[in-house]
């Protein structure tokens, strides 16, 4: 009875230990590198970094006004430029589909600029609010934005994760 015992806790043991190294050899899912190129992009543009927001997008790009990277990259510097202290809260990233190499996004964003970050939250200024519709495509092992449309929204239009983001950034704002 105890051999039977022992030779179950041993099974048992084995195929924990296949499964954590199976899960640890899979490494991040689609899902998970689609929403680090999202923060990463986001990273970029809150450090006035031009070529790390356009080495996200593909050669090939254009937004909803069909403007190809290009004009894309003179929009960044104008604003750049133009704005100091770029604060981007990414608020809520929804996946809409992936069918590799291609994937569908859809994500809100609270960005303000001007006076420090501590101010902005003392008066519970969180900025403006848009609603961004990317499509991705793989390249390599990197997810990069081939289109994007964006549109600007109030408080009120935002998905309820993003709302419950901006009472989480700025308690009170509603």
């Amino acid at each position: 009875m105890k051999s039977k015992t022992l030779a179950l806790v041993v099974m048992t043991c084995l195929v924990l230990m296949i499964g954590l190294t199976l899960v640890q050899c899979g490494g991040k899912s689609e899902e998970d590198l689609i929403r680090e190129a999202v923060d990463q992009i986001g990273d970029y543009a809150e450090n006035r970094n031009s070529s790390g927001v356009l080495s996200y997008l593909t050669e090939n790009f254009t937004d909803h006004h069909d403007r190809p990277k290009e004009e894309i990259e003179e929009l960044l510097e104008k604003y750049f430029n133009r704005y100091g202290g770029i604060v981007v809260n990414l608020l809520s990233t929804e996946i809409i589909s992936i069918s590799l190499p291609n994937a569908e996004v859809e994500t809100e964003v609270a960005l303000s600029s001007g006076a420090a970050k501590v101010f902005r939250k003392a008066v519970r200024y969180a900025g403006e609010f848009y609603h961004f519709k990317l499509s991705l495509v793989k390249e390599g092992e990197t997810w990069r934005c081939r289109s994007a449309s964006w549109e600007n929204l109030t408080l009120q239009e935002l998905f309820p994760e993003s709302i419950k983001m901006m009472e989480e950034l700025f308690p009170g704002i509603l």
